[in-house]
C-alpha cells in the first residue's frame, strides 16, 4: 500500500462525533497508520467490491478504497454497524 488521503461521509463524521474520548484517539492512531500505507487488520466486507473494515474494540471503522482516497462510511459499534 502507499499513502492514501481521507475522505468522511456526513454520516461518518456524526458517527465520530459520538464516540467516547478514548475511542477517538484509538481512531485517529488508526486512520494516521492507514494514511501512511501501514499494515492493519483489515477484513473486506463480504458482497462488497472494495469495501473493509477495521476493528477498533467494541467499535468498526467501514471504508471504500478508491484509488488514492480512503472514503470512511460508517464508525459504529460492531452490533450497528452492518446495518
Amino acid at each position: 500500500m502507499g499513502r492514501f488521503e481521507i475522505g468522511f461521509s456526513k454520516k461518518a463524521v456524526k458517527d465520530y462525533k459520538k464516540l467516547p474520548k478514548d475511542y477517538k484517539s484509538l481512531v485517529d492512531l488508526l486512520l494516521s497508520k492507514l494514511i501512511e500505507g501501514l499494515p492493519l487488520d483489515l477484513k473486506p466486507i463480504i458482497g462488497e467490491k472494495n469495501t473493509y473494515r477495521i476493528r477498533v474494540g467494541k467499535y468498526r471503522i467501514l471504508f471504500e478504497i478508491v484509488e488514492k482516497t480512503i472514503l470512511i462510511s460508517r464508525i459504529r459499534s460492531r452490533g450497528d454497524v452492518y446495518k
